[in-house]
């Protein structure tokens, strides 16, 4: 179900949908360790050919400027589109469309982006070659008319880069290599390149890092870029890092990402990660929660929400979710009163974000897997006593009910198959055999004592 929503910038006001507030202040979280990540379609394409750089033409000289790129007011949207594990963001201003990335092969990003673009595509921004985030623009580029492509100027060696230049040399654009202080500019949008300076890093940490404003709301796109990329902005003065609103969370969650000091320059007021439902990273990862805990950020992400949308007129904005209900305003002005103002929902439910966040399942004892466990971490502000919620294997029979049990903001609980672990909780469904990965999907869902379902993940 689709449901706005609304945040107040200075303050919240009672609007028109079910308010919510989730700030997410004094977070506290104890990193866990985490094993190293793959790397996204490293293996070689079985093709000899190694594939050549993207071709560019005339580049534009960068302009770095110390006031960062401000679009001209008006309705904007940012939509950060659910495409699994991968990014792909299209910021929709009337008739004017800039993709950043398209997810992998076969997100269905097209498929959203078909109502949405009228006429050309204006731009299109490959923030690096690794293929979730520019696998989706083959079919982008076979699709529409694109008056610009953007790229780092970084490689790759894989079949999804051969076939994504294959596509770019089929396509009538303008191809540009983004550098640190070019202006992407296309009717009355204007995006500041923040990063890379030039091509010394990893594939990750070459990541094309945008800033954009629109009127006092401003946003930051990070693309997959690490903390030795973040640093880099940082140490610059010719093009300071912004305080804003709205941030791309790096490298889908990942704990290589969101260093505190760029939280702490940042201070964003939303942060949203893009990452697939039970993908096999574990993003986000509980140290980059635990961070942007720290700077009061509220969290959202595609795995947990679909598809989020950013609206704004450059003076509030709001937020809008494919997959949760939850709704808030903000305004950098206090707003007049609603004329018809709905009444509020109890304070009890409001700044309340419990979701699931892991599902445990190692397969070393396939029949039994008594230590098997479903992760509830509370994402939000407030304490919440957990009597009466109910966490249910919605694909087969088992359910279970929570007694009384205070979940303090930014902890964790474990309610296992078998056993019992006090020093989580010392919940378990007391089910004999295994619950988890005996179908596909294997979904986990939670209820709160009104019954209203309030996260699912699938093993």
């Amino acid at each position: 179900m689709n449901i706005d929503r609304i945040i107040k910038h200075k303050s919240f006001l009672v609007g028109v949908v079910l308010l919510v507030a989730i700030s997410l202040l004094a977070c506290t979280s104890t990193p866990s360790v985490t094993p190293p990540e793959p790397t996204p379609e490293t293996i070689p394409s079985p093709s000899p050919v190694e594939p050549e750089t993207p071709p560019v033409r005339p580049e534009p000289t960068p302009t770095p400027s110390l006031a960062p790129s401000q679009s001209s007011q008006g309705e904007l949207k940012v939509h950060f589109i659910d495409v699994g594990q991968g990014d792909a963001i299209l910021i929709d201003y009337g008739e004017t469309e800039i993709l950043i990335d398209g997810g992998d092969r076969s997100p269905g990003v097209v498929d959203y982006l078909n109502p949405l673009v009228d006429g050309p595509l204006e731009v299109v921004i490959a923030t690096h070659p690794h293929a979730d985030h520019i696998g989706g623009l083959i079919e982008v580029l076979a699709s529409f008319e694109v008056q610009e492509i953007w790229h780092n100027g970084d490689t790759s060696t894989s079949k999804t880069y051969s076939d994504y230049m294959t596509a770019i040399g089929t396509e009538n654009a303008q191809i540009f290599q983004a550098v640190r202080g070019n202006s992407i500019e296309a009717g009355g949008l204007a995006l500041t390149v923040l990063h890379p300076a030039n091509l010394d890093d990893t594939t990750n940490n070459n990541s094309i890092v945008l800033q954009f404003a629109h009127g006092q709301i401003d946003f930051l796109f990070t693309g997959d870029a690490e903390k030795e990329a973040e640093r880099a902005m940082l140490i610059k003065s010719d093009i300071p890092v912004p305080d804003v609103e709205i941030l791309k969370v790096g490298h889908h969650g990942s704990h290589t990402a969101s260093s505190s000091d760029l939280l702490t320059i940042t201070s964003p007021e939303i942060a949203i990660y893009m990452a697939g439902d039970g993908n096999r990273y574990g993003h986000p990862h509980v140290e980059s929660i635990s961070a942007l805990c720290d700077v009061s950020a509220e969290i959202y992400g595609t795995d947990v929400y679909g598809s989020i949308v950013v609206t704004t007129d450059g003076e509030k904005y709001g937020l809008h979710f494919e997959k949760q209900a939850s709704s808030v305003i903000v305004d950098t002005e206090s707003p007049a009163p609603s004329e018809n103002p709905e009444p509020s929902p109890p304070e009890s439910q409001q700044n309340v974000n419990v979701q699931i966040t892991d599902i445990f399942y190692d397969g070393l004892v396939p029949s039994v897997e008594s230590d098997e466990y479903v992760e509830i971490t509370n994402l939000g502000a407030l304490q919440v006593d957990l009597a009466g919620w109910v966490l249910k294997d919605i694909s087969g029979n088992p359910s279970f009910t929570f007694p009384s049990y205070i979940l303090q903001p930014g902890k964790q609980l474990r309610v296992y198959t078998n056993e019992v672990h006090s020093e989580y909780g010392g919940f378990t469904f007391g089910y004999g055999k295994a619950i988890w990965n005996n179908s596909n999907p294997d979904t986990a869902a939670l209820f709160n004592d009104q019954g209203q379902e309030v996260s699912r993940r699938s093993y």
